[in-house]
């Protein structure tokens, strides 16, 4: 999903406003998102890869005539944004729609019924919000359509909405002396800024922001159901952030371990190690060693074999991804390189957070394999990924790996035999929505998977 940030100044230090603007932004842009947007008053700039010096970009300010507030959004992803709006609105989203289908015929929905979704709604909120006065109707149409958060910058105030599920999370900020207000799509910022206080956004929530009264709670819907986003604690939210109370990098051992703990017992798996791949499942594999430990004693407990370009400091993840794949088919060569004299002539568990198009998962067997491994399991942190929106994709993505075998297989014991033979791995264990929910230390019923996902299970549970 897309890391998305808000920020209010009631003084007139334009340098301060700044270097928090792009401090917040760097901190979250650990997601793995090269694209980034940046939006102040009239000003508006974006591109892939680092930001802009703080130097530049208040130079930038200073010589905007037109610049009139305090206020500025945020906006990163992994790719360019997917509504054309975007370009011209200043709206950014951190999640996605539903329901979408019948929104031309919407009564308010004027002459952006040829338009996009995000336009569509984008209008729609608005008439509702500003001309006609009525949060409660806005944040219920908004509530319909999104599953996530939504933030809107309009004549110098901001507008901050998290839906009723709670599916992303969302948090405000606010210093000591009440002059700089933040809104951020999760809360590793106090590690930055530790005179901040930070406090969760409740879910069914409409904030304002604006540098006159700072922060304002407008509205509250009822909370019905909550249904967070699992992939926040796989991957999405920084390793130092808490969600829902709980804090990431425990979450992420425990989920390791749970799993250790289901494999070790109910599956026929049969390793000597297990290692990290990519760099962000390092928790999930210290808590899976450490359970299989009891499994078998003489567990290699190691951390990660593969270092590759993935790292929650590494701000140009997807870029060094192409490059590192552009690299292997040209020349046959890699930006991994593993540490031989450990893996050789054994049994390696090669723990992925997740599975998509499976290009990473073989790039890593392919030089395991040279490395003289006796066999290689596959043991995936995540459930099989056959919707694009699992993993911030925003769309049905059918070059996923496992989308082809919706509806063809009835257990993860059959699903796991066809990606093994897929991926040239011995085994794949991929986690299930019961096991995982486990983990993380929340009921099945309030995280959300895929319809199909949801109920692929092990046959052996």
């Amino acid at each position: 999903m897309a890391g998305i940030f808000a920020i209010t100044s009631h003084s007139t230090d334009r340098q301060a406003l700044i270097s928090y603007f792009i401090n917040s932004l760097q901190m979250l842009q650990h997601r793995g998102k090269a694209y980034w947007k940046i939006i102040m008053d009239d000003l508006v700039s974006s591109g892939i890869g680092p930001f802009p010096a703080d130097r530049s970009i208040i130079k930038s300010v200073d010589n905007n005539s037109n610049h009139r507030y305090m206020t500025g959004l945020g906006y990163l992803s992994k790719r360019t944004p997917r509504f054309k709006s975007m370009n011209k609105i200043n709206v950014i989203l951190d999640g996605f729609f539903v329901d979408i289908e019948k929104l031309h015929l919407h009564p308010l929905v004027g002459n952006a019924s040829n338009a996009d979704s995000l336009y569509k709604i984008y209008c729609i909120f608005k008439k509702l919000l500003v001309d006609k006065e009525n949060p409660e109707k806005a944040c219920e149409f908004l509530d319909r359509h999104l599953r996530g958060n939504l933030t809107m910058l309009y004549e110098g105030k901001t507008y901050s909405y998290r839906d009723s599920t709670g599916f992303k999370p969302l948090v405000s900020g606010t210093d000591k002396n009440k002059s700089i207000n933040i809104i951020a799509s999760e809360n590793s910022l106090r590690i930055p800024f530790p005179d901040m206080n930070f406090q969760d956004i409740r879910p069914g929530q409409l904030i304002k922001m604006d540098n006159e009264i700072g922060q304002e709670k407008i509205l509250s819907l009822p909370t019905t159901r909550t249904m967070i986003d699992p992939f926040e604690f796989i991957r999405e939210s920084h390793v130092t952030a808490t969600v829902d109370g709980k804090g990431i990098y425990e979450i992420r051992k425990r989920i390791g371990k749970v799993q250790a703990e289901f494999l070790s017992a109910y599956s026929d798996i049969d390793i000597e190690a297990a290692y990290a791949e990519p760099d962000y499942p390092r928790p999930m594999t210290l808590g899976f060693s450490a359970e299989y430990r009891n499994h078998l004693p003489k567990f290699d407990l190691g951390e990660a074999i593969i270092n590759d370009r993935y790292d929650d400091s590494d701000r140009m993840i997807d870029f060094s991804e192409n490059i590192s794949k552009n690299k292997m088919i040209t020349s046959g060569k890699s930006l991994k390189y593993i540490v031989k004299h450990k893996i050789s002539h054994k049994k390696i568990g090669l723990i992925q957070g997740t599975i998509q198009t499976g290009i990473t998962a073989k790039e890593s067997i392919y030089y395991l394999r040279k490395s003289d491994v006796k066999s290689i399991s596959v043991i995936v942190s995540y459930v099989p990924t056959v919707d694009g929106r699992q993993v911030g994709l925003y769309t049905h993505n059918r070059e996923l790996i496992a989308h082809k075998y919706i509806g063809r297989v009835p257990s993860l014991e059959e699903l796991n035999t066809k990606i093994s033979k897929e991926l040239g791995a011995d085994k794949v264990f991929y986690n299930s929505p019961s096991i995982l929910s486990k983990g993380i230390g929340i009921s099945e019923y309030n995280l959300w998977f895929p319809e199909w996902v949801r109920f692929l299970e092990y046959d052996k549970r």
